[in-house]
């Protein structure tokens, strides 16, 4: 073979390598800052993955509009795109989605934009309000805010990274768990609300309800509704 042909094999396989096996559906190692991109739901069934800084302004025939989750690794933002070339509809994804059916984009996304990690102060702030106020419903402490703003900088945390540790906090916890003062709480309210008054003996039924069946208190209050007191009343 001469070296003026076996360049130009070369040069063709480097042409031909990087995109097209960054896109090839299959089950390969997942970036330290980058996106996969799944067939299916729940970040389930084959996937391709893209790194942190790269851009697909068309994925490959095959495989465009075929994603269903998507899920961030490292500091990875993710802008897709509904039309090639990074036109069409579009929206930023900063976590991960376990079903873009939920978000409008189940198997509609032909181009995307890979951001690299952010590393200023004021964006991890950013990140670190953002997921307090949706996790916890409330701004974060100077503790909460410090400790998650250095694992962001210094550990390349990811907003996901995030918002999963919070959700393992015993404040998290502790605001999903139903006790009985909870439920006892939550039958009182829908007594106030639609019969006007306090919960008495019998109110210990829908209690138990709450505990045991996740009645919410739109659930007893529908009951209540259905009470010949509440109709004696005259609704």
């Amino acid at each position: 073979m001469t070296a003026t042909r076996f360049l130009g094999i070369a040069c063709t396989l480097v042409l031909f390598a990087s995109p097209a096996f960054a896109q090839r559906w299959g089950r390969a190692g997942v970036p330290r800052n980058g996106v996969c991109f799944y067939k299916d739901v729940n970040f389930s069934g084959d996937y391709f993955c893209v790194d942190s800084g790269r851009d697909l302004s068309s994925i490959e025939d095959g495989m465009n509009d075929r994603i269903s989750s998507i899920r961030l690794f490292g500091r990875a933002e993710l802008t897709v795109y509904k039309d090639r070339h990074y036109s069409g509809r579009s929206t930023r994804i900063t976590h991960d989605v376990y079903n873009l059916k939920n978000e409008g984009w189940n198997d509609s996304i032909s181009s995307v934009r890979v951001e690299g990690p952010s590393t200023s102060a004021r964006d991890a702030e950013r990140i670190v309000q953002r997921a307090y106020q949706d996790i916890l419903q409330r701004n974060p402490d100077q503790d909460g805010m410090r400790i998650y703003r250095s694992h962001i900088i210094d550990d390349n945390w990811s907003e996901a990274q995030v918002r999963d540790a919070l959700k393992k906090s015993p404040e998290y916890r502790e605001k999903n768990t139903m006790t009985y003062p909870k439920a006892q709480e939550v039958v009182r309210r829908a007594y106030q609300n639609v019969l006007k008054r306090e919960p008495d003996a019998a109110s210990s039924g829908y209690v138990n309800k709450v505990m045991r069946d996740h009645w919410t208190q739109a659930d007893v209050e529908g009951e209540l509704r259905k009470s010949a007191e509440y109709r004696k009343r005259g609704g």
